[in-house]
Protein backbone atom coordinates (compact mmCIF):
# COMPACT_ATOMS: atom_id res chain seq x y z
CA UNK A 1 0.00 0.00 0.00
CA UNK A 2 0.81 3.41 -0.91
CA UNK A 3 1.93 5.70 1.83
CA UNK A 4 1.22 9.87 0.81
CA UNK A 5 2.66 12.29 3.45
CA UNK A 6 2.61 12.58 7.06
CA UNK A 7 -0.66 13.87 8.75
CA UNK A 8 -2.26 14.30 11.99
CA UNK A 9 -4.77 12.35 14.06
CA UNK A 10 -5.66 13.30 17.56
CA UNK A 11 -2.39 14.87 17.84
CA UNK A 12 -0.41 11.73 16.93
CA UNK A 13 1.95 11.56 13.89
CA UNK A 14 0.43 8.89 10.82
CA UNK A 15 0.55 8.46 7.26
CA UNK A 16 -1.96 9.09 5.08
CA UNK A 17 -3.34 6.38 3.46
CA UNK A 18 -4.49 4.44 -0.45
CA UNK A 19 -7.41 2.14 0.52
CA UNK A 20 -6.95 0.60 -3.16
CA UNK A 21 -8.86 -2.31 -3.39
CA UNK A 22 -8.32 -3.93 0.21
CA UNK A 23 -11.25 -5.35 1.44
CA UNK A 24 -12.12 -3.68 4.83
CA UNK A 25 -15.26 -1.59 6.06
CA UNK A 26 -14.84 1.54 7.70
CA UNK A 27 -16.79 5.02 8.02
CA UNK A 28 -16.19 8.83 8.38
CA UNK A 29 -15.84 10.76 11.49
CA UNK A 30 -18.77 11.80 12.77
CA UNK A 31 -20.96 9.07 11.81
CA UNK A 32 -23.13 7.98 14.30
CA UNK A 33 -23.38 4.39 15.99
CA UNK A 34 -25.71 2.74 18.31
CA UNK A 35 -24.52 2.35 21.71
CA UNK A 36 -26.64 1.18 25.16
CA UNK A 37 -26.40 4.82 25.45
CA UNK A 38 -28.22 5.65 22.29
CA UNK A 39 -26.49 7.03 19.06
CA UNK A 40 -22.51 8.27 19.50
CA UNK A 41 -20.12 9.74 16.64
CA UNK A 42 -18.13 7.14 16.26
CA UNK A 43 -14.83 9.00 16.90
CA UNK A 44 -15.90 9.37 20.93
CA UNK A 45 -16.33 5.45 21.19
CA UNK A 46 -13.97 3.46 23.26
CA UNK A 47 -12.92 -0.13 24.17
CA UNK A 48 -15.19 -1.32 26.78
CA UNK A 49 -18.60 0.88 25.27
CA UNK A 50 -21.15 -1.70 24.27
CA UNK A 51 -22.76 -1.08 20.88
CA UNK A 52 -25.75 -2.84 18.76
CA UNK A 53 -24.68 -5.69 16.89
CA UNK A 54 -27.52 -7.36 14.62
CA UNK A 55 -26.66 -11.16 15.57
CA UNK A 56 -25.91 -10.66 19.16
CA UNK A 57 -27.49 -7.19 20.43
CA UNK A 58 -25.05 -5.72 23.07
CA UNK A 59 -21.69 -6.43 22.59
CA UNK A 60 -18.14 -4.68 24.15
CA UNK A 61 -16.24 -3.06 21.74
CA UNK A 62 -12.36 -4.28 21.99
CA UNK A 63 -10.96 -1.30 20.18
CA UNK A 64 -11.61 1.71 17.87
CA UNK A 65 -8.96 2.55 14.91
CA UNK A 66 -8.67 5.25 12.91
CA UNK A 67 -6.44 6.27 9.30
CA UNK A 68 -6.49 8.98 6.95
CA UNK A 69 -7.00 8.13 3.68
CA UNK A 70 -7.23 9.86 0.13
CA UNK A 71 -9.90 8.44 -1.10
CA UNK A 72 -13.26 10.38 -1.02
CA UNK A 73 -16.32 8.42 0.93
CA UNK A 74 -19.45 7.14 -0.47
CA UNK A 75 -22.24 8.90 0.13
CA UNK A 76 -25.67 7.17 1.03
CA UNK A 77 -28.06 9.59 1.04
CA UNK A 78 -31.13 9.23 3.85
CA UNK A 79 -33.39 6.43 3.23
CA UNK A 80 -32.09 5.39 0.10
CA UNK A 81 -32.05 1.93 0.98
CA UNK A 82 -35.32 2.07 2.73
CA UNK A 83 -37.75 3.79 5.40
CA UNK A 84 -35.15 5.57 7.93
CA UNK A 85 -32.39 3.34 6.23
CA UNK A 86 -30.01 5.36 6.64
CA UNK A 87 -31.96 7.87 9.27
CA UNK A 88 -29.61 10.14 7.74
CA UNK A 89 -26.61 10.77 4.68
CA UNK A 90 -23.88 8.44 6.33
CA UNK A 91 -20.28 8.23 4.64
CA UNK A 92 -18.77 4.94 3.55
CA UNK A 93 -15.21 3.74 2.69
CA UNK A 94 -16.04 2.77 -0.88
CA UNK A 95 -15.19 -1.14 0.36
CA UNK A 96 -17.07 -1.02 3.13
CA UNK A 97 -20.42 -3.73 2.65
CA UNK A 98 -23.78 -3.05 3.50
CA UNK A 99 -26.14 -5.81 5.31
CA UNK A 100 -29.26 -6.64 3.13
CA UNK A 101 -32.02 -8.58 2.88
CA UNK A 102 -35.24 -9.66 1.33
CA UNK A 103 -36.77 -12.68 -0.55
CA UNK A 104 -36.21 -11.50 -3.90
CA UNK A 105 -32.35 -12.33 -3.28
CA UNK A 106 -33.04 -15.93 -3.08
CA UNK A 107 -33.16 -16.75 -6.99
CA UNK A 108 -30.25 -14.73 -7.58
CA UNK A 109 -28.06 -15.72 -4.42
CA UNK A 110 -29.66 -18.55 -3.32
CA UNK A 111 -29.74 -16.64 0.37
CA UNK A 112 -31.83 -13.62 1.61
CA UNK A 113 -29.22 -11.88 3.33
CA UNK A 114 -26.46 -10.52 1.22
CA UNK A 115 -23.41 -8.29 2.35
CA UNK A 116 -23.10 -5.52 -0.61
CA UNK A 117 -19.89 -3.13 -1.29
CA UNK A 118 -21.35 -0.02 -1.01
CA UNK A 119 -18.54 1.38 -4.21
CA UNK A 120 -20.93 -0.70 -6.39
CA UNK A 121 -24.43 0.75 -5.74
CA UNK A 122 -22.98 4.26 -7.13
CA UNK A 123 -26.14 5.38 -8.95
CA UNK A 124 -28.77 3.79 -7.44
CA UNK A 125 -30.80 5.40 -5.39
CA UNK A 126 -28.59 8.72 -5.12
CA UNK A 127 -25.54 6.94 -3.42
CA UNK A 128 -22.60 8.66 -5.09
CA UNK A 129 -19.00 9.79 -4.25
CA UNK A 130 -19.04 12.43 -1.96
CA UNK A 131 -17.02 15.70 -2.84
CA UNK A 132 -15.46 17.08 -0.19
CA UNK A 133 -12.53 20.29 -0.37
CA UNK A 134 -10.36 18.39 2.48
CA UNK A 135 -7.51 16.47 1.25
CA UNK A 136 -7.86 13.15 3.15
CA UNK A 137 -10.86 11.89 5.33
CA UNK A 138 -10.70 10.41 8.48
CA UNK A 139 -12.31 6.51 8.41
CA UNK A 140 -12.63 4.24 11.62
CA UNK A 141 -12.97 1.17 12.66
CA UNK A 142 -15.05 -0.46 15.23
CA UNK A 143 -13.45 -4.45 16.45
CA UNK A 144 -15.68 -6.49 18.58
CA UNK A 145 -14.04 -10.35 19.80
CA UNK A 146 -16.12 -11.15 16.22
CA UNK A 147 -16.89 -9.69 13.24
CA UNK A 148 -20.01 -7.76 13.25
CA UNK A 149 -23.05 -5.77 11.82
CA UNK A 150 -23.02 -2.65 13.10
CA UNK A 151 -25.66 -0.03 13.31
CA UNK A 152 -24.22 2.81 11.54
CA UNK A 153 -26.38 5.94 10.83
CA UNK A 154 -29.75 4.10 10.78
CA UNK A 155 -27.77 1.53 8.62
CA UNK A 156 -26.25 -2.21 8.83
CA UNK A 157 -22.68 -1.99 8.46
CA UNK A 158 -20.24 -4.75 8.16
CA UNK A 159 -17.24 -4.01 10.71
CA UNK A 160 -14.26 -6.59 11.00
CA UNK A 161 -10.62 -7.03 11.79
CA UNK A 162 -8.24 -6.02 8.76
CA UNK A 163 -6.22 -8.64 8.71
CA UNK A 164 -2.41 -7.49 7.74
CA UNK A 165 -3.66 -4.38 7.45
CA UNK A 166 -4.50 -3.59 10.94
CA UNK A 167 -0.36 -1.62 11.93
CA UNK A 168 -1.61 0.52 9.31
CA UNK A 169 -4.54 2.11 11.62
CA UNK A 170 -3.85 4.44 14.58
CA UNK A 171 -5.97 3.77 17.47
CA UNK A 172 -8.12 6.30 18.97
CA UNK A 173 -7.12 5.35 22.69
CA UNK A 174 -3.65 5.79 22.27
CA UNK A 175 -2.74 4.50 26.02
CA UNK A 176 -4.47 0.84 25.29
CA UNK A 177 -2.30 0.55 21.76
CA UNK A 178 0.35 -1.07 23.63
CA UNK A 179 -1.93 -3.47 25.85
CA UNK A 180 -4.10 -4.47 23.38
CA UNK A 181 -2.85 -4.43 19.88
CA UNK A 182 -1.17 -8.18 20.66
CA UNK A 183 -4.63 -9.34 21.41
CA UNK A 184 -6.04 -7.97 18.49
CA UNK A 185 -3.64 -9.70 16.04
CA UNK A 186 -5.27 -13.12 17.27
CA UNK A 187 -8.54 -11.72 16.76
CA UNK A 188 -10.83 -13.73 14.33
CA UNK A 189 -10.73 -11.28 10.76
CA UNK A 190 -12.92 -13.51 8.82
CA UNK A 191 -16.62 -11.98 8.53
CA UNK A 192 -19.30 -15.24 8.82
CA UNK A 193 -19.89 -17.52 6.22
CA UNK A 194 -23.43 -17.68 6.19
CA UNK A 195 -24.35 -14.59 4.43
CA UNK A 196 -23.45 -14.22 0.76
CA UNK A 197 -20.58 -11.38 0.05
CA UNK A 198 -21.29 -9.83 -3.22
CA UNK A 199 -18.69 -9.16 -5.70
CA UNK A 200 -18.95 -6.03 -8.39
CA UNK A 201 -21.08 -7.96 -10.92
CA UNK A 202 -23.62 -9.36 -8.21
CA UNK A 203 -24.06 -6.38 -6.77
CA UNK A 204 -25.15 -4.78 -10.23
CA UNK A 205 -27.56 -7.63 -10.06
CA UNK A 206 -29.15 -6.76 -6.55
CA UNK A 207 -30.10 -3.13 -7.98
CA UNK A 208 -31.80 -4.86 -10.55
CA UNK A 209 -33.71 -7.11 -8.25
CA UNK A 210 -34.48 -4.33 -6.10
CA UNK A 211 -35.95 -2.41 -9.07
CA UNK A 212 -38.11 -5.25 -9.93
CA UNK A 213 -39.37 -5.86 -6.26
Amino acid sequence: MAQAETAYTNGRQSQVQELGSKDVSLVARSTKIATRQGEVAVETLRAGDEVVSRDLGLIRVRWVGVLQAIELPIRVPAGALGRNVPARDCLLAPNSRIWMRGTEFETAFAAREVMVPVKDLVGWHGITEHVSHAPTTDYFLVLCDTPQILTMDGMQVEMRHAGADMPEFATVDADEMAFLFPELLALNPKSDKWRRRLDKHEAAHVVEVRKRA
